[in-house]
């Protein structure tokens, strides 16, 4: 099998960082997503972040996934592993007034879900965010950010159309100590796909640090179109979380994505629902 040049910038990152650097920690996202009238999602997405340098982090996005559907007046599902995406962010933040951020990542997704029963693509896919961040007060944070796949089906998630730019910005305020709540607007721009239109959603969420270093985060979103996923929701636990930015730590619209990035096959429209 003949790997893609670029899977190997993630193992050169990895070797390149000191180990004294490195640190890890684990979370852990369970989440419920209605695509269509007749098509939903369910999913338990695990992370395992490694800390490698001050500026760089490196992940694993294994998931499981429940997809149903109704063909032919017959409801049907399928059950089993989704695609595991890694990815290697990197950021630098200015010692400056806003305390302003610069944050890139490439994600590699490999194609371990079956995708002849409509989990996952199928297919290698490559993704890159590139985002920024300021925090005009002490307990305001704004952030902008714009992904989208680089080679492959798709390497975004299920709600986000496989070809199309997705554009998010979000607000969140930390109005207590431990609580902090955030809302966020994300559209997908540019080329669209037959078997998933462009799509607008509003996301919130509200995240609470409890003892030690483990955070409960709670995300919804709803669409904003007539083909637009109908509403998602997320409930999580732990130190990092799927999707989490480093240009924004409480995003509801990156978590509620990096969800549902291994899991119902996109675009091709080539899985058939009903294995399990």
């Amino acid at each position: 099998m003949r790997i893609p040049v670029r899977c190997f910038i993630l193992l050169a990152l990895l070797g390149a960082a000191p180990l004294r650097a490195q640190t890890l920690a684990v979370g852990g996202t369970a989440g419920a997503v209605k695509l269509t009238s007749q098509r939903s999602e369910q999913a338990f997405t695990g992370v395992v972040q490694l800390q490698a340098a001050p500026w760089l982090s490196l992940s694993a996005t294994p998931s499981f996934v429940h997809v149903s559907d109704v063909v032919s007046g017959r409801s049907v599902s399928s059950n089993g592993i989704g695609d595991l995406p890694l990815s290697a962010d990197a950021f630098h933040a200015f010692p400056t007034a806003g305390s302003p951020v610069l944050a890139s990542a490439l994600t590699v997704v490999f194609p371990t879900g079956n995708a002849a029963c409509g989990l996952g693509s199928g297919e290698t896919s490559f993704g890159l965010d590139l985002g920024a961040g300021v925090s005009p007060g002490p307990r305001l944070h704004l952030s902008a950010d714009a992904s989208r796949s680089i080679s492959g089906l798709s390497a975004q998630s299920t709600l986000s159309a496989p070809h199309a730019t997705s554009l998010r910005g979000e607000a969140s305020y930390d109005f207590a100590p431990r609580w902090t709540t955030s809302v966020s607007l994300g559209v997908d721009v540019g080329q669209s796909d037959s078997t998933q239109p462009l799509s607008r959603t509003l996301g919130a969420g509200i995240s609470h640090a409890l003892a030690g270093t483990l955070t409960l985060t709670v995300d919804a979103g709803v669409g904003l179109s007539v083909v637009s996923p109908k509403w998602a929701l997320s409930v999580g636990i732990g130190r990092v979380f799927a999707g989490t930015s480093p240009i924004s730590l409480a995003s509801p619209s990156k978590r509620l994505k990096s969800t549902f990035v291994g899991g119902v096959s996109r675009g091709s429209g080539g899985g058939k629902i009903g294995c399990r």
